[in-house]
């Protein structure tokens, strides 16, 4: 391919360099510059189409500015590319791009598209580019010397980062059987159902599962009578339950179940954190350490209203010290009147005694839903489940959000739902009500290392969830 200024502009340079060997030797030779480096790269402000919301409630879109010059641009140099490695967001109009670049000469070409050919074109920073593919730059030497090419991109999110994106996957509970009372636990990559068949008898189905993949169920054979299923929990990297107020360990590498010996009776698990959370026989909480010795709280009555009910909680590091847990722990309300329009939600840090149960902080409080659930998901606590006593919510309605570790609650409305509608690219996905339904009211959910909420049905079907950001590659 040639550049149509070549010519020109090598033989201007030819002519210097004759004039000045005809000159006398007391005249200082002129050595023109081969560097041929673009060395920055920015672009301006671009168009971007949005989704709003109108009057009326419906999805409204718009378009819109960003100002785009505090992308940073990457240059590699051995490899002669230019891209930002923080693509610019979804619906961002990249056909009609200015540009500001710095080289080592002000004679940059870039190629450009002329009907079925492509041209060599002097670039100036008024150029409307189109960056939908790959845009070939090159740097005229002073000395008439054309550089390597560089391949420039511009990069735009094709999914909405905050969006949580769900699949359907087609996978049934071994030998066909349905699982009702369940609770699901994540451990070393794998996830453990325990539920009660229809003879009324606890099972544990157990699959193993990597980057959004799982593996067909399989029966885990246990020799233990007597399995409580809400008492599953998992704990250093193990899973732990009950059965007779007697404690089991499973080790995820071998599925191996052993008793573990403890100092106490043990009627129902909690939750692992730096220590195991549970409650002892006379339903007194307090916890175990890591050799099983075991301590009841201060106030041990206080989280009594939990206990034997399906209790979803979490421990996570707060933010102003890393090596303190906060710990929190929500269960469906089975009071009366007032109350039961509000679950029960409680915490307690690591380094405390005794358990703290909320006030209803009515407006924002978390509804009272049937086989509620509750996970620690990209650093904020999520709540989900069937409808409520009085009908006002259905079930799989909504997922609701708090950011203040379960104080207060919020309805989520946008981005981070569950599906309404057949999927037309997943027909299997349905509305997460149907399943619910059409599965006696039963379901169990855990979330994974990489960032995967898996919710499992009656008959061992799952629906996977992610927020899409939460799954993009890092570039840096």
């Amino acid at each position: 391919m040639k550049i149509k200024f070549l010519p020109l502009i090598v033989g201007l340079c030819s002519t210097v360099w004759m004039l000045t060997s005809c000159l006398n030797d007391d005249v200082e030779e002129i050595t023109y510059s081969s560097n041929t480096s673009i060395t920055g790269f920015s672009i301006g402000t671009l168009h971007i189409e949005k989704t709003g919301i109108a009057k009326d409630g419906s999805d409204s879109i718009f378009t819109d500015t960003i100002d785009c010059s505090k992308y940073p641009f990457t240059i590699d140099q051995l490899n002669r590319t230019i891209e930002n490695k923080d693509s610019l967001p979804v619906g961002t109009d990249v056909t009609k791009v200015l540009t500001n670049i710095t080289a080592d000469t002000y004679y940059i070409y870039y190629e450009k598209p002329d009907g079925s050919n492509v041209k060599d074109t002097l670039w100036t920073n008024t150029d409307s580019i189109d960056f939908t593919r790959p845009v070939i730059f090159k740097v005229l030497a002073y000395s008439g010397v054309v550089g390597k090419s560089y391949q420039v991109k511009v990069n735009v999110h094709k999914q909405v980062p905050d969006s949580l994106q769900w699949n359907f996957v087609t996978n049934k509970f071994d030998q066909g059987i349905k699982l009702q009372r369940q609770k699901a636990v994540y451990a070393a990559n794998h996830i453990y159902v325990f539920g009660q068949n229809t003879a009324g008898e606890t099972v544990i189905q157990w699959s193993s599962v990597s980057n959004g993949s799982s593996s067909a169920w399989q029966t885990l054979p246990v020799e233990v009578s007597g399995i409580d299923s809400y008492s599953a929990t998992s704990w250093q990297g193990a899973v732990y339950f009950v059965a007779g107020k007697q404690l089991y360990r499973i080790d995820p590498s071998t599925n191996n179940c052993t008793p573990v010996t403890t100092d106490a009776a043990i009627s129902q698990l909690i939750v692992g954190g730096d220590v195991l959370y549970a409650f002892n026989d006379q339903q007194q909480s307090g916890y175990l350490s890591d050799t099983y010795q075991w301590t009841t709280d201060t106030e041990a009555e206080t989280l009594k209203p939990l206990a034997g009910n399906r209790i979803s909680a979490t421990a996570f590091p707060v933010e102003y010290n890393t090596s303190i847990k906060r710990v929190v722990a929500l269960s469906h309300n089975n009071g009366t009147a007032e109350a039961d329009t509000t679950a029960i939600v409680a915490n307690r840090l690591s380094i405390e005694n005794t358990w703290n149960i909320y006030t209803p902080n009515t407006p924002v409080v978390c509804p009272n839903l049937k086989n509620i659930s509750m996970i620690y998901y990209d650093k904020k606590l999520y709540a989900f489940g069937g409808g409520n006593a009085n009908g006002t919510i259905k079930p799989f309605e909504a997922l609701y959000c708090s950011i203040d570790n379960g104080l207060s609650w919020r309805k989520e409305t946008r981005n981070i739902i569950f599906p309404k509608k057949v999927s037309d690219s997943n027909p299997n996905l349905k509305p997460f009500a149907q399943y619910y339904t059409e599965g006696e009211g039963t379901y169990s959910c855990a979330v994974d290392q990489d960032n995967f909420i898996w919710i499992i049905w009656e008959d061992g079907s799952i629906c996977r969830g992610r927020i899409n950001r939460l799954g993009f590659a890092s570039k840096w």
